[in-house]
């Protein structure tokens, strides 16, 4: 991430600017949540704790990790009602997962909404070796992610995600849409970590 992005979400989650925060955890969750046996869940940028609310509720163990400090605390506000070693919040860089002791791998689960497509592209193979070390064997990651424009350095194409985990995740599932906030097409995509 960027400094410049790093300042805007921290500026904006302080004035409660979130657009891209529902406050509803997206079906394609509760399509996995419903699909598998509660595990163990990583969520990054879990922003401010949406999807790992419902998957404490749903019997997960769930951590996730934000680079603003504010979300972490918006998050951790919100989850204050579950016991505090069924869930962990780390404020940290989701490409260094590797540095953040905190976190508690291998993850059956691990979810990226919209964070992974805005980090630097330097940055890309270190995310994708992060999350494939994180994720245990057999295990699912989820992505959501929003197609690049040309004026914008934000997003990934298919094919870059699938360049991306080639080797690493086999590609289960893509589903096609349009995101009407971001005016953009987007895909999420249901990776597999091989037994």
């Amino acid at each position: 991430m960027t400094e410049d992005r790093y300042e805007m979400f921290t500026e904006r989650y302080a004035k409660g600017d979130m657009p891209w925060d529902s406050g509803i955890t997206p079906p394609e969750i509760f399509d996995i949540i419903g699909e598998s046996p509660p595990g163990t869940a990583l969520d990054l940028g879990c922003g401010t704790g949406t999807v790992m609310r419902d998957l404490l509720r749903h019997g997960w163990q769930a951590d996730g990790i934000d680079f603003v400090q504010v979300a972490v605390d918006l998050a951790r506000a919100k989850l204050r009602d579950f016991a505090p070693d069924r869930h962990r919040l780390v404020c940290g860089d989701v490409t260094r997962l590797a540095d953040l002791p905190e976190l508690r791998p291998p993850y059956d689960l691990i979810i990226d909404i919209g964070c992974g497509h805005s980090i630097d592209k330097a940055l890309n193979e270190a995310y994708a070796v992060g999350i494939t070390e994180h994720l245990g064997s057999g295990g699912c990651f989820m992505l959501y992610a929003s197609h690049p424009r040309p004026e914008s350095t934000v997003g990934w194409t298919p094919l870059q995600v699938a360049r991306l985990f080639q080797g690493k995740l086999e590609l289960f599932w893509e589903q096609r849409s349009f995101d009407k906030g971001l005016d953009r097409p987007s895909s999420w995509y249901r990776l597999l970590k091989p037994v």
